[in-house]
This record gives structure tokens, C-alpha cells and sequence, in this order.
């Protein structure tokens, strides 16, 4: 009995060491793949990459870190539909109202135009009239969720320009939704009342049912 259980502790000690260089090898992995996707994205002013292996593809995309830095700017301005939209916390949080956020990200980055339309992009694609009706029902202005999206009707390819044009369109919706009103000098006021900080997600993607 004892030397089994010695035998178990070499074995768990064994293990946890081979996790910690594995772990190690993956941070080292993921760092170089992090650094290859940003210079690319940089380079190319993308929002979004994706590095393809033969079992599955590395991810990056960017995230904003959202704050509201004047409440009050904000109700001044927009009245009763930053008080539905904006819940205020009592540790002096805000929860934002997920569509009204990614618009005030928007409005704060310039990241929204209607120089191309969704239905543009799709038909560029090569997509017919009722595929792209359907497709248009499914489109998050996510780079990620947009991408499996297409795939599932065909579309293959990275196709960056033409998730960074759907993701701008349908930001530009929800600007014109919530501030389409809005004078100039109001917007200026959203920008200065909110604070976005980029960041940027990683991850890998692939079949988790093949070995």
C-alpha cells in the first residue's frame, strides 16, 4: 500500500510538472501568435485576425474597455434614454445596456459609416437575395460570431474587409438608432463623457472532439 501511494505521488508530481511546461509552451505560443496577429492588424488597420493551422486557427481580435467618465454630461444630453439605458450602481458603477454601449463606443472611436451597406458587402460575397436576408437577421457587428455566420452559408476566406465594413454599417445603425439627433457639438459632449481603452482577446479555435 505504501509504495502505491508513492508510486501515485511521483506520478502527480510527474504530471503537475509536464502541465507547467505545457502551460508554459502555450503562454510562449500564444505570445508569438499575439505579436505575429497585432503587427498584421496594425499594418493593416483590421480589428480582427485569424492564423490558420491545420487543425483549427488562432483568434485576435480587439476589445474596448468602456467607462462612463460624466453621468451627468450624458442625461444632460440624451434625457430619458440614458436613464433606461444606463443603470447606476451603488459602488458608483454604471451597467450599460449592451446595444447602447457598442454605440457610444462607436460614437467615441468614429468607428461607424453607411458608405457600405450590409446588403453590399453580402452580395459582394456572392451571396443570393434570400441567403442575405436570412444571413442580415444573424449579423452581431462581431468579428468572431459574423465570421462563423458566414461560413455556415459558404463564405470561406478571412474576409477582414468585409467583417470591419459590416461591423461600421451596423455601428452606424445604432448611432443613427440612439444619436441620429444629435448635433455635432452633442456628440462632441458623448465623446467626452465616456472613455474606451482598447484591448485585444486571443484564443484558439477548433474541433474539441478530435484528439
Amino acid at each position: 500500500m505504501t509504495t502505491q501511494l508513492a508510486n501515485l505521488v511521483d506520478e502527480g508530481i510527474a504530471l503537475e510538472r509536464e502541465i507547467k511546461a505545457a502551460k508554459k509552451r502555450l503562454d510562449q505560443i500564444k505570445a508569438e501568435l499575439t505579436t505575429a496577429a497585432y503587427a498584421d492588424m496594425d499594418n493593416k488597420s483590421l480589428k480582427y485576425k485569424q492564423i490558420f493551422g491545420s487543425a483549427g486557427h488562432f483568434n485576435a481580435t480587439y476589445k474596448e474597455k468602456f467607462e462612463i467618465d460624466d453621468y451627468a454630461a450624458l442625461v444632460a444630453t440624451l434625457g430619458e434614454v440614458a436613464r433606461a439605458k444606463i443603470a447606476r450602481k451603488e459602488e458608483i458603477k454604471y451597467d450599460t445596456d449592451t446595444r447602447f454601449k457598442a454605440a457610444l463606443i462607436a460614437v467615441f472611436k468614429g468607428e461607424y459609416s453607411s458608405e457600405v451597406s450590409v446588403d453590399e458587402v453580402l452580395q459582394r460575397l456572392g451571396l443570393d437575395a434570400n441567403t442575405i436576408k436570412a444571413v442580415k437577421k444573424k449579423l452581431k457587428g462581431d468579428y468572431v460570431q459574423d465570421k462563423r455566420t458566414l461560413e455556415s452559408v459558404g463564405v470561406t476566406g478571412d474576409c477582414e474587409e468585409e467583417l470591419y465594413a459590416i461591423r461600421m454599417y451596423m455601428n452606424y445603425q445604432l448611432v443613427e438608432r440612439f444619436f441620429g439627433r444629435l448635433s455635432d457639438e452633442q456628440i462632441e459632449t458623448l465623446r467626452r463623457a465616456i472613455f474606451v481603452e482598447d484591448g485585444i482577446s486571443v484564443g484558439f479555435e477548433y474541433d474539441s472532439t478530435v484528439n
